[in-house]
């Protein structure tokens, strides 16, 4: 993979932004989607399909483009996006525009301020005219990828805090992503992300490489808000 200019963000920048915000107080982010679109059913929601056309970087053919999910339903908190390039990082504006909402009518306005609730990312695998869906990034700090001719398995985590505890397990949540602009011929891609829970931030860096095997690698910065009883570090997750 080609180095890439970032306009000197990186792994360091998101570890101070987590450091910082570890030392203040916790801020639940629940209650930023509005409540009609909590109340979508399942069937609902899937009827929202991001319209292709507008996904990242596709008007320009490059390797890799990134759709993103509408939020709703489940996902109830919101994640900002950003695109990082030269020029350095750049947020994502959340449209209408971007969403086929097939059968739903929502006759509430959207919130000026709406955003997303993950993405996906493709890059083709299976056959060389076809960009598959390879890693997505949806709910809390879950994530997962696939590989050439098969399909999605576990899900990872970021992080998990107490599971299976008296207490109650603690689930972090990815609040921001960066996403690397890639350049033509790449084969793998590079995200950051900052996790924030109660207890704990976080700033990781995913290089994500698909193909016959796909390999993520992440490298994370934790920094503690308040004592952990039980830490797992890279959790997997059946469904």
């Amino acid at each position: 993979m080609a180095a890439q200019s970032t306009g000197g963000f990186g792994l360091r920048a998101v570890a101070e932004r987590a450091r910082e915000l570890a030392s203040r107080p916790y801020e639940n982010s629940e209650g930023e989607v509005p409540e009609f679109l909590l109340k979508l059913s399942y069937d609902q929601w899937r009827d929202i399909r991001f319209r292709k056309e507008h996904a990242l970087w596709r008007d320009r053919g490059l390797p890799f483009e990134v759709q993103f999910f509408h939020p709703g339903m489940f996902y109830n908190r919101l994640v900002k996006i950003n695109v990082v390039n030269a020029e350095g990082p750049s947020p994502v504006p959340y449209s209408r525009d971007f969403f086929d909402y097939g059968d739903n009518e929502f006759k509430e306005p959207f919130p000026e301020d709406l955003s997303f609730a993950g993405f996906r990312i493709h890059f083709p695998i299976n056959r060389p005219d076809y960009k598959d869906e390879v890693a997505v990034f949806l709910g809390a700090s879950y994530f997962r990828g696939v590989a050439k001719g098969l399909q999605y398995g576990l899900s990872a985590r970021g992080l998990a805090i107490d599971t299976a505890l008296p207490s109650g397990e603690e689930f972090p949540c990815f609040r921001e992503f960066w996403l690397l602009e890639p350049a033509s011929g790449d084969t793998s891609f590079t995200l950051y992300a900052l996790l924030d829970s109660p207890s704990i931030t976080g700033a990781y860096k995913f290089i994500i490489t698909p193909g016959e095997e796909t390999v993520m690698d992440v490298d994370a910065r934790l920094f503690r808000r308040a004592d952990v009883a039980k830490l797992g570090i890279a959790p997997l997750t059946s469904m």
